[in-house]
């Protein structure tokens, strides 16, 4: 089975991403969804979230633990899938995940980061296979917007081919 059908057999793709990324976007960040370089593409920071609002939102060591974090993990990494299969049309022209980097919003003590992360680090060998394992950091840090609990920055190698246009948030839609 290819991995964009193992992807709708999950239900991870389900989710409109223009939509999502016309609503308000309630820390006024200003980026894109992602941007493409030869056959890299760069995905922007995902978190966990559910109709708009960060899920299991928190801090691991205080609020959340650490099976909470996996699962903000995974549901972040389905935000990073859903972008990737957005600008490539298809999870089928994914080649191979190069890097993952993890950031979990966690206490000072707090030093299971790494067990959080591979909530999305499983999903991605789920739906690519051994072509989802990459590089990958996850890294303790204090605050990240909305209070979420996890964000996932990713890059990908594709097959080089055309890429759809980049999702603005609205804070960074510009002006005619």
């Amino acid at each position: 089975m290819s991995a964009h059908q193992r992807a709708v057999e999950l239900g991870l793709l389900d989710v409109n991403l223009e939509t999502m990324y016309g609503l308000p976007e309630p820390s006024g960040a200003k980026f894109v969804s992602h941007v493409a370089h030869g056959d890299l593409l760069y995905v922007s920071g995902t978190v966990a979230t559910t109709g708009g609002d960060a899920y299991l939102p928190g801090i691991l060591g205080a609020d959340l633990s650490i099976d909470e974090g996996r699962e903000s993990a995974r549901l972040a990494c389905v935000e990073s899938l859903r972008v990737m299969a957005f600008a490539l049309g298809s999870l089928d022209r994914v080649v191979r995940m190069i890097t993952l980097n993890g950031y979990v919003n966690s206490t000072p003590n707090f030093i299971e980061q790494p067990r959080v992360i591979n909530g999305a680090t499983e999903l991605l060998v789920e739906v690519f296979g051994q072509g989802g394992l990459c590089a990958r950091a996850a890294l303790g840090c204090q605050g990240l917007a909305l209070n979420a609990s996890v964000e996932l920055v990713m890059t990908v190698q594709f097959d080089g081919g055309e890429v759809r246009s980049a999702l603005p948030t609205p804070a960074a839609r510009c002006e005619a």
